[in-house]
């Protein structure tokens, strides 16, 4: 006969009734002991009931789901994200061939700026035309801005096309300089072209274009803007990009077999030091220039606005001279102006560097405002904020009662008693027609004909 043993049970069993405890023992994982009579007893552990495993079984995959969910939301942190990098190839290009600028872990909601340089040389006084077409642009820039500058040119003319859209900007250059902006947003997708052309300066034996593009990044992290080259036979082209104020990409690539390159990738550079007239650098929109040594290769790229230094406003700027590993040798000047009008005297340059801003010696002239150049960075035109002006506390005075207005009267005439607030008219009536009375009396007048 066999018995059923329940969870939580501990019954007598003798060894010749219900067999082997030694292998019960073993099977359940239950204890024996000698009980006072000799008879051996065995204690079972609880064995779960068919419903309390499957409802042990659901808690199980719920725990298991749960354990999923945390693991997915721990996997982004425990993987680092893709590093930030721009780079630009080929090395070396060709009239007619295509420059790709590729981008990884570029978030959104980025700063993001791009500048395109061409110099190349010219005859004076005649047409020129370059232009980057099939120019593809992988994401958006929100509050964006495009800047197109030549120098060296006489008359100029900018076309962007996109579609069955085009934009058109044209004129003259004051002093052989032009320079043209746009706000705008610029979406993403194929642009037929950007186009810089005109007619180069009677003076005139080389010139230089910069298209630079500004705005906040929205699309895809990782991409690549590419462009094909057209009307450069030889000469070069500088790439530079910048992502929140730092710098990311300076290359220089030579165009043609005639191209030199004057200084690959970002690494240390130097200008050279001499007696040689200085070579001037300046912004696309001409708001920042730079007297540099001959030899020294940079450029000027603007900045969105990003802070300033304690106590201070910014009036023209950042901008960003790139390379930020450029040294300068001997020091240069960098001339910020503020437009047509003259800067005040209290304004100063500011150099941004390892996140402190250093105030410059600097001089106010008919230029703008000049201050040494000794390296590359991020700097800015700023002005001392300028104190609230203080409320004027005026004293409170107590109210004036309101004074009793008493007409004026002729000679001779007795002033009606003033008519009090809150005072029936009738009685102030009746008094002026007696004074009316009175006075004819003492004058002699006496009632006409029929009164």
């Amino acid at each position: 006969m066999m018995q059923v043993f329940h969870a939580g049970d501990t019954r007598e069993i003798r060894k010749g009734y219900a067999g082997d405890t030694q292998g019960i023992r073993g099977r359940y994982g239950g204890s024996s002991w000698k009980s006072s009579k000799g008879a051996d007893r065995v204690k079972f552990f609880p064995v779960m009931e068919p419903e309390s495993c499957m409802e042990t079984s659901g808690k199980g995959i719920m725990h298991i789901r749960r354990s999923l969910v945390l693991l997915l939301f721990l996997v982004p942190l425990i993987i680092p994200a893709a590093p930030l990098t721009i780079t630009a190839h080929p090395e070396t290009i060709e009239n007619g061939h295509p420059l790709l600028v590729t981008v990884t872990g570029l978030p959104d909601g980025a700063r993001f700026s791009l500048l395109v340089e061409a110099s190349y040389a010219v005859s004076p006084n005649t047409e020129f035309r370059f232009q980057m077409s099939q120019f593809e642009m992988p994401f958006s820039l929100r509050r964006g801005t495009i800047t197109a500058t030549l120098e060296g040119t006489s008359s100029n003319r900018l076309e962007v096309k996109k579609g069955d859209t085009m934009v058109t900007v044209s004129g003259k250059s004051p002093d052989g300089r032009f320079t043209t902006t746009k706000s705008y947003d610029v979406t993403a997708g194929t642009y037929d072209y950007f186009r810089l052309s005109g007619t180069t300066l009677p003076t005139a034996r080389s010139i230089t274009t910069q298209f630079q593009v500004t705005g906040i990044k929205e699309g895809p992290a990782d991409s690549e803007i590419g462009f094909v080259i057209d009307g450069l036979p030889s000469g070069t082209i500088t790439v530079a990009a910048l992502v929140d104020g730092t710098e990311v990409l300076y290359e220089t690539i030579p165009v043609g077999s005639e191209g030199v390159l004057s200084h690959p990738g970002t690494g240390n550079i130097s200008g050279l030091s001499g007696s040689q007239e200085p070579v001037v650098l300046s912004s696309a929109d001409g708001a920042v220039k730079a007297r540099v040594p001959q030899g020294c290769r940079a450029s000027i790229i603007s900045l969105p606005l990003t802070g300033a230094p304690s106590g201070m406003r910014v009036l023209t700027g950042p901008y960003a001279v790139v390379p930020y590993e450029t040294v300068v040798s001997p020091p240069a000047e960098i001339i910020i102006s503020t437009g047509e009008k003259k800067p005040a005297d209290n304004s100063t340059v500011a150099f941004f560097l390892d996140d402190r801003w250093t105030l410059l010696p600097s001089a106010v002239t008919g230029e703008g405002v000049v201050a040494p150049l000794v390296r590359g960075g991020v700097y800015a035109l700023v002005i001392p904020e300028e104190a609230p002006p203080e409320k004027k506390v005026i004293p409170e005075t107590p109210a004036t009662p309101a004074a009793s207005t008493v007409p004026v009267t002729k000679t001779g005439e007795t002033a009606p008693t003033p008519q009090r607030t809150g005072l029936s008219p009738a009685p102030a009536l009746l008094a002026l027609c007696i004074t009316l009375v009175a006075t004819a009396a003492k004058t002699g007048l006496r009632p006409g004909p029929g009164t």
